[in-house]
């Protein structure tokens, strides 16, 4: 009986994960000496499926917030280092201060620069620009 209440559990625990890993992790976003440290590129694997949820937060206790914009993103990498069109993410992610969405349409393989725009505690713009990998 005991055996297989625990495995009862873990084949629960184990599916709830599963699911669970199906978006990406969400981003903390921080911001130390007016600078936002390196984020490292947000991967989408073509397993988590279509329409893929991408969330940036920042920490509760942060004195600054996301601009208006939030997130734009630039467009895909190409192989010679410039950016093209891409039809993949909306160009622009809202939501609030502290919290932006985007959705990822992940029905193609590809690089795509993004710019990360906070608003220090003195209004002024902060940016950085990283990656979201669909692969």
């Amino acid at each position: 009986m005991k055996n297989t209440l625990l495995a009862g559990v873990l084949l629960a625990i184990g599916a709830w994960t599963a699911g669970a890993s199906a978006q990406p992790q969400p981003v903390t976003v921080t911001l130390v000496n007016n600078q936002i440290p390196d984020v490292a590129p947000i991967v989408v694997d073509r397993n988590m499926g279509l329409n893929v949820v991408i969330r940036w937060q920042l920490p509760p206790d942060a004195d600054y917030s996301f601009d208006p914009t939030g997130i734009a993103v630039n467009g895909e990498k190409t192989r010679g280092g410039g950016l093209r069109a891409q039809d993949q993410l909306p160009p622009t992610c809202h939501g609030g201060p502290k919290h932006v969405t985007c959705l990822n349409k992940n029905t193609k393989r590809g690089e795509f620069k993004y710019t990360i725009r906070l608003l220090d505690r003195g209004r002024n713009l902060v940016t950085l620009d990283p990656l979201i990998v669909n692969r």
